[in-house]
């Protein structure tokens, strides 16, 4: 379970594949283990040890992946920062991890003036400039570092949307037992291509990157997600993986080019992060690709459930059971067990869940509790044990004292002529207290009320009927790991009652 020792496997059993592609520059296994091996020798040299922490400011690249290897070698802890962080809230986590050493390149560099300032100690690093090379020169041997599994991998700091940023510790193991159960689940071995869509730095793209060091598969590299690009990657480089965030699915579905690119390699297809319109999974199923729901958060070392891949269209809607060796159930606010087809928040136990927040027992005292990470999603468990997502419990709107989940009419909505993107979110309302309103971004198209209201008339409550539309321009804002920010929207259009006629 110790992950340093993995690269090394892999380097003995096929050094001379690939390990990780970036453009035109491959990394073999081989490489792969003697740079890690080398900057760990670097960062040992510059004071770093068992329990130091490591932060990462850097987009991808494969020296991500070194810097990686090396700190699970010498049982430092990897810290990876949003590159989105604005200067403060990069100075709290670097700050708050108490970081030894932070490794980043020119371009991201600025934004750690503020940390620079409030901590001059910790050792900036830049891998552009020359100073990794540098550390990576270094021949003298790490000490020898005996380390648990239980000991800590990575400080994976959540965006700090409710307040500053909590930083999940996530250990060897649980990487171990959540990297295993998606290589298992999707058959994932030495011979896949793994294309990454995200940003490493995110939970979920770290996470394709910890089943492809698991597996011994190699990992496909771009420095930012666009759908020409990606199709013309899965074609080329024949991808066997991808697993992305259904925006990123419907991005592609609509580039010009999607029907005349070759899709037949891709074996292993999932998306999460927000629920899989049918429309979309079928869409996709008549490539040939079939596509499944999953859950995960980074509490849970971005795992969760999964949906089976022969159960997508049978079971749409369900983000699927349990990963192996861990056990989910939906409680009430007491923590108790509710009954099937009762909402409540979804609560999981396992090898994989975090071991709490770094220097924050209040938060970890709230969400862990006997063993079960209380994710703060709302849910509901049909009577056969297949889990379904009804919303985050701070999206949830209260109208006339009944409750609305927006996901809920996200749903019913999904596949609008038009539509690229939409969000429902809550605003306030003299009589009900609370409303939904659409907000949307279409591709020129009209949009209108009527549009809407039909295509949730005689499914959706009269209560839940979205009472506002908005149409924009620019595209919904999102965080790193491509989910909306309704926070953001809520603020924006706060005032929108005063603004707007409703459209019912």
């Amino acid at each position: 379970m110790i992950w340093g020792d993995t690269v090394s496997y892999w380097a003995r059993w096929q050094g001379a594949k690939v390990a990780v592609r970036f453009g035109d520059r491959d990394v073999t296994w081989a490489e792969l283990d003697g740079r890690g091996a080398a900057l760990a020798a670097g960062l040992a040299a510059k004071g770093v040890g068992h329990g130091d922490r490591v932060g990462l400011l850097m987009s991808n690249r494969p020296e991500f992946v070194e810097v990686l290897v090396a700190c699970a070698r010498l049982g430092a802890i990897i810290v990876p920062f949003n590159l989105r962080f604005t200067a403060p809230e990069l100075a709290f986590v670097v700050g708050n991890a108490e970081c030894t050493v932070v490794v980043t390149e020119t371009s991201l560099r600025p934004g750690l003036s503020t940390a620079i300032a409030n901590a001059p100690d910790f050792v900036v690093v830049d891998a552009d400039d020359g100073s990794l090379a540098a550390l990576a020169a270094v021949r003298d041997e790490p000490p020898a570092t005996l380390i648990d599994p239980d000991d800590p991998l990575f400080i994976c700091f959540t965006s700090g949307t409710t307040g500053d940023p909590k930083g999940a510790v996530l250990t060897h193991r649980s990487w171990f037992y959540a990297s295993m159960v998606r290589a298992l689940q999707g058959g994932i071995n030495v011979h896949d291509r793994i294309l990454l869509p995200f940003p490493l730095a995110f939970t979920g793209g770290l996470a394709l990157a910890m089943v492809a060091l698991w597996s011994g598969a190699t990992l496909v590299l771009e420095s930012a997600f666009d759908p020409a690009r990606a199709l013309q990657l899965i074609e080329s480089q024949r991808i066997t993986v991808f697993m992305a965030v259904p925006t990123l699915f419907q991005q592609m579905a609509l580039h010009p080019a999607f029907d005349a690119t070759d899709l037949s390699s891709i074996r292993c297809a999932s998306s999460g992060g927000a629920t899989v319109p049918v429309s979309l999974l079928r869409l996709y199923l008549g490539r040939g690709i079939t596509m499944t729901q999953a859950y995960s958060l980074t509490e849970v070392s971005a795992s969760g459930m999964t949906l089976p891949y022969d159960q997508a269209l049978g079971r749409a809607g369900s983000c699927g059971v349990p990963a192996m060796h861990s056990q989910a159930r939906i409680v009430d606010t007491e923590g108790v067990e509710v009954s099937p087809g009762t909402v409540g928040e979804i609560a999981i136990k396992g090898p994989e869940v975090m071991a709490g927040y770094w220097h924050n027992p209040v938060a970890t005292a709230a969400v862990l509790r006997d063993g079960w990470c209380h994710t703060g999603d709302l849910g509901t468990m049909d009577v056969d044990g297949y889990f379904y997502v009804v919303d985050r419990a701070k999206d949830m709107l209260i109208s006339g004292g009944l409750n609305v989940y927006p996901a809920e009419i996200e749903r019913q909505l999904a596949g609008l002529d038009g539509v690229v993107e939409l969000a429902v979110i809550g605003v306030p309302d003299d009589r009900w207290g609370e409303t939904p309103a659409v907000i949307a971004v279409t591709n020129g198209s009209p949009l209108d009320g009527a549009t809407v209201l039909a295509k949730c008339a005689g499914v959706l409550a009269d209560f839940k009927l979205p009472r506002y539309l908005v149409v924009r321009d620019d595209p919904l804002p999102r965080n790193m790991s491509g989910k909306v920010l309704k926070a953001e929207l809520r603020h924006q259009y706060a005032d929108l009652p005063a603004q707007a006629r409703p459209i019912r």
